[in-house]
């Protein structure tokens, strides 16, 4: 029995910003950029599981922990991911 092992993409970074609620960002070389709601906001803190969960719906691997950039930031979450290529 053969099993295929998925091969990772490049590492990117996904960067959570609050607008009127939390999204979560990539620019990805393939698709161009890309971004996906959260569902939590608009008085919500953010939800690193939420924002996971998110970015595994369209297939992205969650590689490193969410990190606090800084609240002068733009994006002042980030973490970093891969799409596995099949």
């Amino acid at each position: 029995m053969t099993h295929e092992i998925p091969i990772a993409g490049p590492v990117l970074t996904a960067r959570a910003q609050y607008d009127t609620d939390w999204h979560v960002y990539i620019d990805d070389p393939t698709r161009g950029p890309l971004g996906y709601c959260t569902g939590t906001g608009p008085d919500d803190p953010f939800d690193a599981d939420a924002a996971t969960r998110a970015l595994e719906e369209d297939g992205w691997r969650v590689t490193g922990p969410w990190e606090e950039a800084g609240p002068t930031d733009d994006a002042p979450f980030t973490t970093t991911v891969e799409m596995p290529i099949a």
